[in-house]
């Protein structure tokens, strides 16, 4: 099941440590440099009225550190995202943080467990030598999921509560949820109580509302909602599992992603007992060749038919 519902929204993620952000600011000016005249921009034309030339050459010289709204406005002159920047300032090649970021994100679409250990052992090795709080969780999240993958996610164990704890006491004193925190509440969706999961789950969409203009929110929302689907399919709450299940229905029609369609229809077809929708389900996941999918939902079908 977590091979497909730890589908955790991590794309186009900006993350930074201590160490690389002092090598990122100390080489911003002559690496900017080099991109601006390679893309035939003039310093006249970068600044615009926004930033006076004589400040950009300083920079771009070393003389002056840009402060953070400084470092924003010259990448979007040149086009050019904080994470390719600092691609390009490491000589073309991720730095180690970069490297476990850019794993997890593949690991994240069907994670085997020998790729999960291997993954949290990066982790280890890279925070036994720097201090960098996302890592950590990242590394809790990976621990949970592995947990996950052995055991399931009804069984439970103190190292696997301690690891939800901690997460969740991190987020609960928050105000403001933000997508690296829905991210993180969503591996820790099945660690709570069903009871607390409506009032849960309204916090989630009210902050997912305030992300309704952001790039790749749709995806985020497919992935969270199916998490919820799935805590309430398995207590048996069929309608409270169709209706989140109908949204995933309508944004996976919009998104054509075909494989939430597939889920989509299985998961209402066994509420409902709808024969023919499971049916139309399974067979789009066998077009897609989605066959971890399809083999979960084959079990689900068996068992709650």
């Amino acid at each position: 099941m977590v091979q497909y519902f730890e589908r955790l929204f991590t794309k186009h993620k900006q993350y930074s440590t201590f160490l690389e952000v002092r090598m990122f600011t100390w080489n911003f000016g002559s690496v900017y440099k080099t991109i601006r005249r390679s893309k035939g921009l003039t310093q006249k034309m970068v600044c615009g009225g926004f930033l006076s030339t004589t400040t950009l050459s300083k920079i771009e010289n070393h003389h002056v550190v840009p402060s953070v709204e400084h470092m924003i406005f010259l990448l979007d002159q040149i086009n050019m995202s904080v994470e390719e920047f600092h691609y390009i300032c490491n000589f073309y090649q991720p730095s180690e943080r970069q490297k476990i970021f850019s794993q997890y994100r593949k690991v994240a679409q069907k994670p085997k467990i020998d790729e999960i250990q291997r993954l949290i052992v990066s982790c280890d090795n890279y925070l036994s030598k720097q201090h960098d709080v996302p890592v950590e969780h990242l590394r809790s999240i990976l621990k949970i999921v592995l947990f996950m993958r052995q055991h399931g996610p009804n069984k439970k164990d103190r190292d696997f509560g301690h690891l939800t704890e901690k997460i969740y006491h991190y987020l609960d004193k928050q105000d403001t949820w933000y997508m690296s925190d829905l991210r993180l509440l969503q591996t820790i969706l099945y660690a709570f109580p069903v009871e607390n999961l409506p009032q849960l789950t309204k916090r989630i969409f009210e902050s997912l509302e305030k992300y309704k203009d952001f790039q790749n929110i749709k995806e985020a929302q497919i992935n969270i909602l199916t998490n919820i689907s799935t805590i309430y399919f398995y207590n048996q709450l069929k309608n409270e599992c169709e209706e989140v299940t109908l949204k995933i229905l309508d944004l996976a029609k919009e998104l054509k992603r075909y494989d939430s369609l597939g889920f989509a229809q299985v998961r209402l077809g066994i509420c409902r007992g709808d024969e023919a929708l499971i049916e139309n389900g399974l067979a789009l996941l066998r077009l897609t060749d989605e066959q971890d999918l399809l083999t979960m939902l084959e079990e689900e079908v068996k068992k709650y038919r």
